[in-house]
């Protein structure tokens, strides 16, 4: 079969068990299994469900959480690293995306998800009556959220694609040429959506009864439940009320649907805001603010794709001792003092030793990096702050007299020279060194709060604005809040609707967030195309700094990187895309060898 169509073969897993066991499936074709060896009992479709959710994590956490969400946009470097490595995979945060170039291939695999879906769906059509009515609703529930979700990325990343609702391979359809399906109208995929997702939540309220120990154990963040499904309606409704794509144009009245959807998942469930913005994001357990999650753990499937934005410990500087770090011995905290990079300096001994921090939290080589502009948003006083671990240049006479260590460290008085991300914490491993075991989290309800604001922003309630914005920042400042300093005070459309996404863009580094914040957030409302946020320079990660005010942010040491590559760094006027000659960007391109391999299928206008 060619590439598209083989994704509508299943791909059933026989006697998994219903725990997360593996990141990898044992994917097997549908003819393997007869009447009498599958789909024979509940235990049976509960188990398929578990196999999707294995592949799920599998397959796409990086590609939401990074690739798609946020490796795109102006957060990160295009150049050569900060500690002087080479980056890579640079054309996307370049944008330099083609037929040739597309970052992603097939699709980004979600027809294969969609697959998964079709012969669940299929097949509880032919059999579900084995399965306890109550049960059946629920688990329909988590099919067609499951395979909405799987539409709704298709729809954001390439606009439309193939329209499949129906398991056609397990219906007896072989035929390659007539397995090959067009990408359909924009508008119909959309509706398809709307249909899955309240298809999902009308079937989660018939099952609600339903009682599963692995599926809703701890609130059922592990899978897909109906506050996810909730959560995707306010998105998706967000999405086609302000976003228009093809033969849709955004409609208005989409957003006033959003706003009962997130206000559903903030008032009716028992989900709060942490305490603190770490424990949201590196506690698994006691976690109130949780809604639908992946799992990972030490012991069963660790994820370390977000370690490719540490520094490179083979042959960057920072472990060669150039670089001023304040951290404590242990890196938990940063510290009014500074010792060269690697090394803790001890002053009552004259010792140094290599810190906790770097021997357990960094290793590997670094991939991507951020730009300094981002670092420089933050208030001190912001704990989100303390997810990014900032290296600071030293000074020429510094250099010449090998200083080692500094008391009462003024990280104002030095250049910035690099900004590492430290969000995901992982968990000790057997090695001695800490590995990738944060649950990655597809909906929080910081996430519902921040909605809510550009909601309010878009009916023109100031006062909403004020409370969800404030409702996180507030929690983001836990014992420093200050309202006369810190509160947000809303102004006009265009000042609040920044707000947010900058606001949000601190909240959510590396959550899968801020790409899809440009496409949607807009500076006038109900404006034209050009009016997103993504062909502003008031989308620009920078927006709003005054960089000639602070001469440290431009000039550095003729012995470090030059001035020009530190202002490359500290951009922030330029708008991500130009909407005159670069607008077909928004969307992704189907790759060339889909398209050599599938004639039915049309690429990407613009590409």
């Amino acid at each position: 079969m060619n590439k598209i169509s083989k994704y509508i073969a299943p791909l059933v897993v026989a006697g998994v068990g219903l725990s997360v066991t593996s990141c990898d499936l044992d994917m097997s074709n549908p003819d393997a299994f007869d009447a009498n060896g599958f789909w024979t009992s509940q235990t049976q479709f509960e188990g398929n469900i578990t196999a999707m959710m294995q592949y799920w994590r599998g397959t796409y956490d990086n590609q939401v959480m990074f690739q798609t969400g946020e490796y795109r946009t102006d957060i990160y470097w295009t150049v050569e690293g900060t500690d002087g490595s080479g980056l890579r995979d640079l054309d996307p945060p370049r944008n330099a995306i083609d037929a040739s170039h597309p970052q992603l291939t097939n699709f980004g695999n979600w027809y294969k998800l969609i697959s998964e879906c079709n012969t669940y769906l299929y097949y509880d059509e032919q059999r579900g009556d084995i399965i306890d009515p109550t049960a059946r609703e629920y688990l329909l529930g988590m099919v067609y959220g499951m395979r909405a979700y799987a539409f709704f990325q298709v729809h954001k990343i390439y606009g439309t694609g193939p329209l499949r609702t129906t398991a056609d391979v397990v219906l007896g359809n072989y035929d390659d040429n007539t397995l090959k399906m067009p990408r359909c109208e924009a508008e119909d995929l959309l509706n398809q959506i709307k249909s899955d997702v309240q298809a999902s939540i009308s079937h989660f309220n018939a099952g609600s009864g339903y009682s599963n120990g692995v599926f809703n154990a701890n609130k059922g963040v592990y899978y897909w439940n109906k506050a996810a499904s909730e959560m995707l309606a306010g998105e998706v409704y967000m999405w086609s009320g302000k976003v228009s794509t093809g033969n849709h144009t955004a409609n208005p009245a989409d957003v006033t649907t959003a706003k009962s959807y997130f206000q559903n998942v903030i008032n009716n469930y028992s989900y709060s805001l942490c305490t603190s913005f770490d424990q949201a994001i590196n506690s698994k357990d006691n976690n109130p603010e949780r809604i639908f999650s992946t799992f990972y753990s030490v012991t069963e499937a660790t994820n370390n794709w977000y370690n490719y934005c540490m520094y490179d410990i083979i042959t960057g500087q920072t472990p060669k001792g150039v670089f001023w770090n304040a951290v404590e011995q242990d890196g938990t905290t940063w510290s009014n003092n500074a010792s060269r990079s690697t090394m803790y300096y001890n002053p009552a001994n004259g010792t140094e030793v290599q810190t906790d921090f770097f021997k357990t939290r960094m290793n590997g080589q670094q991939h991507q990096a951020i730009r300094n502009t981002y670092f420089y948003q933050f208030d001190r006083e912001d704990e989100r702050i303390y997810q990014l671990q900032p290296m600071y240049l030293p000074t020429d006479e510094e250099l010449e007299n090998n200083v080692r260590y500094i008391e009462n460290f003024d990280p104002e008085k030095y250049h910035l020279g690099g900004c590492y991300i430290w969000k995901y914490h992982g968990l000790m491993g057997n090695a001695g060194v800490m590995v990738g075991a944060n649950d990655m989290m597809y909906y929080r309800l910081a996430l519902a709060y921040y909605y809510m604001a550009e909601i309010a922003n878009f009916e023109g309630n100031n006062a909403d604005v004020e409370y969800y914005l404030n409702a996180v920042r507030q929690r983001a400042y836990g014992d420093n809040w200050d309202a006369s300093k810190h509160a947000y005070k809303a102004g006009s459309f265009l000042e609040n609707e920044v707000a947010i996404l900058q606001d949000k863009a601190k909240e959510f580094l590396q959550e899968g967030q801020h790409w899809w914040d440009l496409r949607r957030m807009t500076a006038v409302k109900g404006g034209s195309d050009a009016d997103h946020l993504i062909f502003r320079p008031e989308g620009c990660i920078g927006y709003g700094l005054d960089f000639d005010a602070h001469p440290m942010w431009n000039e550095v040491s003729a012995n470090q990187i030059s001035a020009a590559a530190n202002r490359a760094l500290l951009e922030n006027n330029t708008p991500l895309l130009d909407y005159a000659t670069q607008k077909h960007l928004v969307l992704w391109p189907l790759d060339k060898s889909l398209l050599d391999d599938d004639n039915v299928l049309e690429q990407t206008p613009g590409y």
